[in-house]
């Protein structure tokens, strides 16, 4: 996927999102029918109070979890219509994530972090380098590239997540 998207493509599109948590018989409805679509270029905002269903509605989106009900569409390709892999590899082309924590990988180092995605999408390692170089360093991290997450604080580490999900020029 190296398509090129334009300020109002539509990137993500869930139609009649709905998810219910199940445990026995304890039944746990967090939205239903909830419909959105995110452009290209556009700044969108999920709010609410805590246990609202924000971080599952991401998951959602992000193929991360699977709906009760509905689709999600990303990139126009409908989620449930691809295997474990394929949405994997979309979500690795197509999306860029910053989780609430970092999740980078304590072994390597901010430059690998930023890296692996792009090698995992089957660039040149100098081409991974070189691009998440250049993201390090506007991010400000430039003087710390070969730092492992535990030499970095807090702030750094989560600015590193941002240049990680960049690196794939993601829609």
């Amino acid at each position: 996927m190296n398509k090129v998207f334009n300020r109002g493509d539509e990137v993500i599109r869930a139609e009649h999102l709905g998810k219910i948590y199940a445990e026995g018989r304890m039944q746990t409805p967090v939205f239903d029918g909830l419909g959105l679509t995110v452009t290209a270029g556009e700044t969108v905002a999920i709010i609410g109070a805590s246990g609202a269903g924000k971080s599952t509605l991401l998951h959602l989106l992000g193929g991360l979890d699977t709906p009760s009900a509905g689709e999600v569409y990303v990139t126009g390709q409908r989620m449930s219509a691809l295997s474990d892999t394929a949405r994997g590899l979309l979500r690795n082309q197509a999306l860029g994530f910053v989780y609430q924590f970092h999740h980078l990988l304590p072994e390597f180092t901010a430059l690998e972090n930023v890296m692996m995605p792009v090698l995992l999408a089957g660039t040149a390692v100098a081409e991974a380098s070189s691009r998440a170089t250049v993201l390090l360093e506007a991010v400000g991290l430039g003087h710390r590239l070969d730092h492992k997450p535990g030499e970095l604080s807090g702030g750094e580490r989560q600015r590193a997540a941002v240049a990680r999900a960049l690196v794939n020029h993601p829609a």
